[in-house]
């Protein structure tokens, strides 16, 4: 038993102080409550998002090309002291190209929305404008 139930009313009393204090809270909500339409929330929602998964990528590929490039020179200079330690120069010069092409992706990207496209990605808000006739 719950300590808003009794046995005589299984369903929980509605307390006067909480009616009272979400009635006190309704006129600071006003301002949050107005109408917005969908399209609005879901083209900034859909931006936040997008710009986040851009964000993440950028570092990914800036962070993962680096490691594998220092990997690159530490195993090359390993092999070059001591080649028969059994470094395998095939898979430092895959980490070297791998990682050149992790850090020149996100340039090549930008590069080639730019080229495409003839321009970047923006919103004017044209699109959205409503014209009447008279």
């Amino acid at each position: 038993m719950s300590a808003f139930s009794s046995p005589r009313r299984p369903f929980p009393q509605v307390r006067p102080a909480a009616v009272l204090a979400t009635l006190a809270m309704t006129p600071l909500l006003v301002s949050q409550a107005h109408a917005q339409a969908i399209d609005t929330i879901m083209q900034q929602s859909t931006g936040h998002a997008l710009g986040a998964w851009a964000y993440f990528l950028n570092a990914f590929c800036w962070i993962v090309g680096s490691i594998m490039l220092i990997m690159c020179g530490m195993g090359w200079y390993q092999h070059q002291r001591n080649p028969n330690a059994g470094s395998r120069p095939g898979l430092m010069v895959a980490a070297g190209v791998l990682g050149g092409v992790l850090l020149a992706f996100p340039f090549l990207a930008k590069t080639a929305s730019f080229t495409l496209f003839n321009q970047g990605p923006t919103v004017t808000g044209e699109q959205q404008q409503m014209k009447f006739d008279k």
